[in-house]
């Protein structure tokens, strides 16, 4: 099975609010158990819109990677995301070897 990918790109404005935000997250994202493939660490903006922070989640597949993003849980800490963030969030599927 094809494993899934949530990528988040990602410029705080608020980060007192941000930090609640990735608090809840954070929770509800411990029941998927992803793997952190990257996490905002050395990076060079090279076309498009650029943003401060960059994360890459594996999870054992897309429909997985879906569930979380559709889950009541993130739903709710995603709304405490809204006027603290900005960004662009894609699911990606990925193939095996």
């Amino acid at each position: 099975m094809n494993k899934g990918y949530l990528i988040a790109h990602v410029t705080v404005t608020d980060p007192v609010a941000y930090a609640e935000y990735a608090r809840a997250a954070g929770e509800v994202m411990q029941g998927f158990s992803p793997k952190i493939i990257a996490w905002s660490g050395q990076y060079e903006n090279l076309e498009g819109e650029s943003h401060e922070k960059h994360v890459v989640f594996e999870f054992d597949s897309f429909d997985e990677a879906k569930r979380f993003y559709d889950s009541p849980g993130y739903q709710a800490a995603r709304l405490l995301r809204a006027g603290a963030a900005t960004g662009i969030f894609v699911l990606v599927e990925g193939q095996e070897g």
